[in-house]
Order: structure tokens, then sequence, then C-alpha cells
């Protein structure tokens, strides 16, 4: 069993009800419930959590850092103290918590990354995806070997080139061609729909996603984003 993080969406509640609705919420997905409890199909069981943004606090809308609505765990899962800044919390109302900024921040590094890669490669002749060698192995690995598939893709001039510049690889991450070559608004997107998730979401109906693919991270993003401006988004750190 892991240490995860769940965002645990709330009905509009007092402030000092927020851990015992969270409560409510996880007993459910309580792995030592009673027998009959819960969804026996669900994926995910927990046994023991905590209010805790655990390195994925939300952000605050400027004006509201001591707004009383504001969650902020004391203490992490193992006890220890913690010190969360005025400008991040652990929870709230959804209209106190700032999702659009990391979004925006997100989709300019994302056109950064893109332009760089475009005026970078604009100087050699196009070059192909690692994937495009890999399936030629895949289809007859005995006369096109692994090894070959991965020669071929460096030797490219613009592969090579790309290697020998530590700084834009940097910049750009690994096989820069499969991602960077002409969907910007896709790659844009999925740096957004990157930002916002944990784990896991429970929702305001009572449903426990795992976030485990691109499909559910923009579905965590989509719905996060549409909550009533009144209802609670709680990050919750949980042992599962």
């Amino acid at each position: 069993m892991a240490r995860e993080q769940v965002t645990v969406c709330l009905p509009p509640c007092d402030p000092g009800d927020v851990v015992r609705a969270v409560g409510a919420a996880m007993a459910p997905y309580d792995y030592n419930r009673d027998a009959g409890v819960g969804d026996p199909d669900a994926e995910t069981w927990w046994d023991y959590w905590q209010v805790d943004g655990g390195g994925c606090e939300f952000l605050v809308v400027p004006g509201y850092e001591d707004d009383p609505r504001l969650v902020r765990g004391a203490e992490t899962l193992s006890g220890q103290p913690r010190n969360v800044p005025p400008t991040l919390c652990d929870g709230g109302p959804r209209a106190l918590l700032d999702l659009e900024t990391p979004r925006a921040r997100a989709a300019a590094e994302a056109c950064r990354t893109f332009e760089a890669w475009q005026e970078f490669a604009s100087a050699y002749p196009p070059g192909r995806a690692f994937g495009d060698f890999r399936a030629r192995h895949l289809a007859d690995p005995e006369s096109y070997s692994q090894v070959q598939a991965v020669e071929d893709y460096r030797a490219q001039p613009v592969i090579a080139a790309f290697l020998d510049n530590p700084e834009l690889e940097e910049v750009v991450g690994d096989d820069p061609i499969a991602r960077l070559s002409d969907d910007l608004d896709g790659l844009v997107r999925h740096a957004m729909d990157d930002v916002l998730p944990s784990n896991a979401l429970l929702t305001l109906e009572g449903h426990w996603l795992d976030v485990a693919n691109d499909a559910r991270r923009r579905y965590f993003s989509d719905y996060l984003i549409g909550l009533p401006a009144d209802a609670y988004a709680v990050r919750v750190l949980y042992h599962g």
C-alpha cells in the first residue's frame, strides 16, 4: 500500500464541519468498513487519511489568503507539524481556489517549448519520431533490431544535433518530433490538464476515480473547474 492523494469534493458546508464532511465522503472506501458497505468494485481503498496538500496545494485567489473558509491541515499524515504559506491552501470553496493561474502558466510553458523546438528543427531536414523506427522493429524484430532502430533514429540530422544540445534537450524533453511537430493545441491542452489533478478524485456524487490516464486528467480538470462556486475541494493524503 502507498501514500497517495485524493481531491475530495464536498457540498457547501460550515468551515468547522469540513473534516467531518471529508470523513463521511471517504467512509465508503474505508478498507476496514463494515461488510456490505461501499462500492465492491471501487478502484481504491484507504486505511487512514489526513487533510494535507502534500506538495499539491491549491493557489488561493489573491486577496482571500486569510479567508476563514480556507482549509489548511495542521499536521502531516505522519503527525509532523505543517506550515502552509498564506498563498496556498489544502482546500476551500471552489471560488476561492485559483485554478486558472497554474493552468495559464502551464499553457505558456507548453507554447515556449513548442516554439523552441520548431525554431531549432527548422534548420534541418524533417525527421521521423522514434515510434516509426520502433514500429518497424516490432514488425520484423529478427531483421531490424531494437539497437538498430535507436541508432537510425539518432542518426537523423535533427536528432543528432538535438542530442548535442543538452540545454535544449532539458527544455523540450524526450522524443520532440513525436510531441512537438504540429499539434500545438493538443500540447497546450495536455499541459493544462496535467496541472490540477491529484492521484484520485472523489466527486460530489460519491464516485472515486483513480486518475491514471490523459482522459481522466481531462475529466478531473473539467470537473473541478465546473464545481459550484461554494462547493469545497479538499486535498487529502491517504494510505491506500
